[in-house]
């Protein structure tokens, strides 16, 4: 459980962490802070000077320029990638079974495709499908 309580949750970034109930470990609490560096035991974190963190404006812009050409254009590049709640491991899996592509998703059965398909339900596939229809509208 966390817990603001006895702190100004506005105005100070001062957390209490506490056990309640786990099997193995008695009841127990701890104070955190949430700090520009992430979570730390302690309000004042130098932030690290790390690598890869740096890209540049004018490449986003140029990438959200052409996908707004794209889209003009009529082409798009919809994949199976932009539908939510479709992860990489799934993509592998309707690409096992033969689901490749958007329209290949909206044609298929849910209920036939829920069966061949672990852990997907044909509600969370009708999902898919539906997410994958405002995508291609």
């Amino acid at each position: 459980m966390f817990k603001t309580k006895g702190f100004s949750s506005n105005s100070s970034l001062k957390r209490r962490a506490v056990i309640v109930d786990a099997p193995d470990l008695p009841p127990n609490e701890c104070e955190f802070f949430i700090t520009a560096a992430g979570v730390a035991d302690t309000e004042k974190v130098e932030i690290p000077d790390e690598k890869g963190l740096e890209f540049e404006v004018e490449t986003l812009y140029e990438e959200a320029e052409e996908a707004e050409e794209l889209e003009k254009s009529g082409e798009s590049d919809v994949g199976l990638l932009d539908v939510k709640g479709i992860g990489k491991s799934t993509v592998e899996s309707l690409n096992a079974l033969g689901i490749s592509s958007v329209p290949d998703l909206l044609k298929a059965d849910p209920d036939d495709l829920s069966s061949k398909l672990s852990g997907a339900s044909s509600n969370k596939i009708l999902e898919w499908q539906n997410s994958a229809k405002k995508l291609t509208a």
